[in-house]
């Protein structure tokens, strides 16, 4: 068979066109990043970095949502924390005052120390974060209690809660239904203004015998919900830590599939540049004179 100019510069041409998209291929790669930037370039590997891109997605929609409740879980939190110890230095109060050997002057005092730890309380109940309270169910924006002139307390949320939905379908609140809370079994708003009344009546009877019991129950009740709530909170940081770890992992696992060895790709650029010059000065010495002497 002849070998031809013609067939010599075919030849060539497809060697030059090969070593050229090579270059393109490697120029795209170092533009984007990313070892696969078509499907069909590595099909297996497009639905692996597919699977692992929606599961990164799922694990930062659930940290996303877990990092905007968390301050309000914590917060609920505090609130109980502080309700607790407000009421057990009530019950402390009413506990002293049942003795017989104090004076009206005393439980007056001590009626009148219970007056700041209920409207501290109330307070309590009223927390929000920003402009929304924690202790109003879904009524967000509505404040939950108020007192009217006669000491009585009234519960102006609803039972609903708002919650955070994660991608598994767990539910976590985020706002609680304060009248669970606050007057359930026991109205602890109710039972610190009978003690209060039965503090200015000199009643260490009724103290004995009526306000600590409910005191204690009212108590008890709280702590309940806390314990409840707490543990909501420590399960929810905990979580985001085991979500930060799933996405550090996620992560590691996506980038030898879809992220360009950049290093490779550089020396892969230069090496075919220097072919490529290379192979165009070969040719213009072997070829007749024609364009490729312009091209080398």
């Amino acid at each position: 068979m002849r070998i031809t100019p013609m067939i010599l510069a075919r030849q060539a041409l497809s060697f030059i066109n090969r070593n050229a998209e090579v270059i393109n291929k490697s120029l795209e790669r170092l533009g984007t990043g990313r070892r696969i930037n078509r499907a069909y370039e590595d099909p297996p590997g497009t639905v692996l970095s597919m699977r692992l891109q929606s599961d990164i997605a799922t694990v930062e929609g659930d940290y996303r949502r877990l990092e905007q409740a968390l301050p309000y879980i914590q917060a609920a939190d505090t609130a109980l924390q502080q309700s607790i110890s407000v009421l057990q230095r009530a019950r402390e109060l009413v506990l002293q005052a049942g003795s017989d050997t104090l004076t009206e002057e005393q439980r007056s005092a001590i009626a009148n120390e219970i007056v700041g730890l209920r409207d501290e309380l109330l307070q309590i109940a009223n927390s929000k974060v920003g402009d929304r309270y924690l202790f109003a169910g879904s009524a967000i924006l509505t404040k939950p209690f108020l007192m009217d002139d006669a000491g009585n307390v009234t519960y102006y949320g609803d039972s609903d809660q708002l919650s955070a939905v994660m991608s598994n379908g767990e539910r976590i609140a985020v706002t609680l239904d304060g009248r669970r809370i606050f007057q359930d079994v026991e109205d602890v708003f109710a039972v610190l203004k009978d003690a209060i009344s039965a503090l200015k009546n000199d009643d260490a009877s009724s103290l004995r015998n009526d306000i600590l019991p409910r005191l204690d129950n009212a108590l008890s009740q709280i702590i309940r919900m806390a314990a409840v709530y707490g543990a909501q909170a420590n399960r929810s940081e905990r979580t985001m830590d085991t979500l930060l770890t799933q996405e550090t992992s996620l992560r590691a696992a996506l980038s030898p599939v879809l992220d360009a060895d950049i290093s490779e790709e550089v020396t892969t650029y230069q090496l075919r540049q220097v072919t490529m010059q290379a192979t165009l000065f070969a040719t213009s010495r072997i070829l007749p004179l024609s364009l490729v002497d312009f091209m080398a």
